[in-house]
Formats: C-alpha cells, structure tokens, sequence
C-alpha cells in the first residue's frame, strides 16, 4: 500500500494523552463487540443445527476481531502504516470469504467503513469506503452482477455520497484546531527547552564565577600571606642585629597588608555584586558605571541604547559581566584617569565596548596570574557564539561581540519605537 495512502505520523493529532486513550478504548470495545458478538450469535441462533458453513464464519469473525486486537487495539497511537495495511487488507480479505459463505453478514463491512473514518487521510478514506460498497452490494446480490439493479446503486450511491460528505466537512472543521494543536506542542516543547537551557546557563555561569574567585584568591592573596609570612621571619631575624632596618620591612609589611585587604575587598565586593538579573540593561549598566567610577575616581561614560533592552536574557547577562570584568580591571591594573563604556546594537549583532587610557595590557594578559577573569569571559563570549577582542597599544580596549538570530525581530522593533 502506497505511503501516500495512509496517515503520516506528523499528521496525527495533538490531543490530551488520557482524553485520546479513552476515545480508542471506547471504539476498540465497540468493535471487538460486532466482531465477537456476532460470532457468538450465529452460534447461539443456530444452536443444535450448526454446520461446517456455520462454524467457518464464526471463525473468520473472530479472526476479525483478533486482527483488530493485535494490529490496533494493543498498538499505541498514532498506529504505524505497515500495521494499517495488514488491518484493513487482511480484514476486508476475511470478510469477503465470509460474505460467499454467508452473504447475509454484508453488514459487518459497514465496520471497516466507520473505522476507516477514525484511521485513514481522506483519500484513502474515499477509496476505501467506496470499495466497502460496492462489496456490501455484491453480497447483498449474492455475487450475481445481473441482480444489481439501478435503484440499489443509487441506494448505496447517496448513502456513500452524504457520508462523506459530513465526513470531509467535519475533517476540514477540526483540521486548524489540529494544526493549533501541534503548533501549541511545539511551542511548549521549545518553551522547556530554552528555560533548561536557561537553567543550564545560570548554573554554568556561577560554576565559572566561583573558579574564577577561587584562582583570584589564591594568585591574591595566598600570595601575598605567603609574603607577609616571609617579611616577619625577616623582621624577626634583623631586629636582633639592625633594628633600624627591621622597622623599615615593618612598613613594608604595612604596605602589603593595606594592598592585600584593598584586593580581599574587591573580590569579596565583586562575589556580592548580583547579576543583571530582571534589571534593564539600559538602566543596570549606567548604574555599575557610576559606582566604579565613585569607588575608583574615574571618570566614567556610559552610553547604551535603548534597543538593548530586547537582547535576550543570555546576551544581556554577558553584556553585563563583560563591563563589570573590565571595570574591575580598570579599578585594579589599569592607573587610569577615564574610561569609556558603550554598547551599540545593530540588526544582526551587539558589540560591548570598554576602553580606558591607562597602561595597557602585558601581552597574553589570560595567561597571566590574577587575569582569570579575562579567561572566563571569553569562554561566556564564545559559548554565545561571540568574539571577544583584548586590545592593550593605547589603553586598554575590552569588546565583545555577540551574535543576534532570534532576537532581531525584537531589536529592529525597538530601534523603531526609540
């Protein structure tokens, strides 16, 4: 049978898995029950007098009825071609050698035309049925074409007609709501995907975060314990001989100490700093901008459009670390006086952009101890399918690139109402 003649799978209907269950198990009772009924009533109604005729078509509807049990009832919707194939033909085929033994059984054709309603497209459905008629004649005339006459065609002619009829009207009513359905399945199944993703994304973030702060500490201030416990088994040794020199690694050891609890502070500062969160970046950025400028003494400008508010939650989130890492470098490295934060947006990316006019960076910069920052920003970068560039000739130029797909629709509708 051709593949075009039964359902595709895609082509089944979305529908509530209990509410679909329910409706087989109803129309798999009914027609188990013609099948097995009727067997059971030839035998009943011909008890005492049974012939070989009688015993053979009690069979061939019981074979009916277990054919039915094993290619649809205990199949699982939607029901595969290969199992509707052997159904209908395998069926259809047993009720015709039923119908030459006893054409008076015409009647439980009239089975496969209802379930040929419920299983097959509309272009089966029409073959089919019309098929199932003309047999249903044939037995009605016992096989005899001269028997046929014009008003038993036009009989059956109409009643095929007016089924389908309502048959295809009912189709084309459902068939959008069938098509909202599987939209709506999709649209759910996409929804729990990105919210896993988001998930995903979130926890990975803060895994970065803590082995960045890990490695931030150990290259700070194990460092600098290191140091301290080096400078007072000195000062311990020269107070004996050269106090005067001891009192000057005492400064010293002053000196680091301050220097150590000022980098101790703002790692603690940037472990508290929250996320962008459910803050607009239009708004969050700015605000980041002003505090290290205050906490810093830098002259801080911030410009960042409008359009930025529609970037996606992922995008705006690596916006946002981006010019919170560079800022925090700024603070700690750079000896800077200004630094410049801009954000532009355009239709098919973003670009964030963190320039300063300070030292510059060393060459390598992620290789180096206490730049493991950089290190994890180019991985959030890069896991967005972005680029991140380091720039260090005149200043320091930190500026990442994102790429927009999803969201251009959003982006291009903002910079249109800005």
């Amino acid at each position: 049978m051709s593949q075009s003649w039964l359902p595709a799978q895609q082509a089944i209907p979305a529908a509530s898995p209990r509410v679909l269950q329910m409706y087989g198990r109803f129309w798999d009772i009914v027609s188990l029950l013609i099948f097995n009924g009727s067997a059971l009533m030839i035998l009943v109604t011909h008890w005492g007098a049974l012939t070989n005729r009688h015993w053979s078509v009690a069979g061939l509807l019981l074979a009916q009825g277990g054919l039915y049990l094993v290619c649809i009832a205990r199949r699982g919707w939607p029901i595969r071609r290969r199992w509707l194939a052997a159904y209908f033909i395998g069926g259809i085929t047993l009720w015709i050698i039923m119908g030459v033994l006893q054409p008076e059984m015409w009647w439980v054709g009239m089975t496969y035309f209802g379930q040929m309603f419920g299983l097959l497209p509309p272009r089966a459905t029409l073959v089919g049925t019309l098929l199932i008629n003309v047999l249903v004649i044939l037995q009605l005339t016992r096989w005899d074409l001269a028997e046929i006459t014009p008003s038993l065609l036009m009989g059956f002619g109409f009643q095929w007609a007016g089924g389908m009829a309502v048959y295809l009207f009912i189709h084309n009513v459902i068939k959008p709501s069938l098509e909202r359905g599987h939209l709506i399945a999709r649209l759910e199944a996409a929804q729990r995907a990105l919210e896993a993703a988001r998930e995903k994304d979130v926890e990975l973030a803060a895994l970065r975060e803590r082995e960045r702060l890990a490695r931030d500490l150990h290259d700070s201030l194990g460092h600098a314990l290191v140091a301290i416990s080096v400078q007072l088994e000195a000062i311990q040794r020269l107070y004996r001989v050269d106090p005067e020199r001891g009192s000057q690694h005492v400064d010293e050891l002053k000196a680091l100490t301050r220097r150590t609890t000022d980098e101790l502070r703002r790692s603690l500062a940037g472990l508290r700093a929250p996320g962008l969160g459910e803050r607009r970046l239009s708004e969050a950025l700015p605000a980041l901008c002003v505090e290290a400028g205050q906490r810093a003494g830098l002259a801080v400008t911030c410009r960042v459009p409008a359009a930025a508010d529609a970037l996606s939650p992922a995008v705006a989130e690596t916006i946002w670390r981006v010019a919170q890492e560079a800022l925090t470098n700024v603070e700690r490295h750079a000896q800077a006086r200004r630094v410049e934060v801009s954000v532009e947006v355009w239709p098919e990316a973003v670009m964030a952009q963190v320039q300063d006019d300070g030292v510059g960076l060393p060459a390598r910069p992620e290789d180096l101890p206490g730049h493991y920052g950089l290190r994890g920003l180019r991985e959030r970068v890069e896991g967005l399918g972005g680029t991140l560039t380091l720039a260090g000739a005149d200043g320091t130029r930190v500026a990442a690139r994102l790429p927009l797909i999803r969201e251009t629709a959003a982006v291009r509708e903002t910079q249109a109402a800005a």
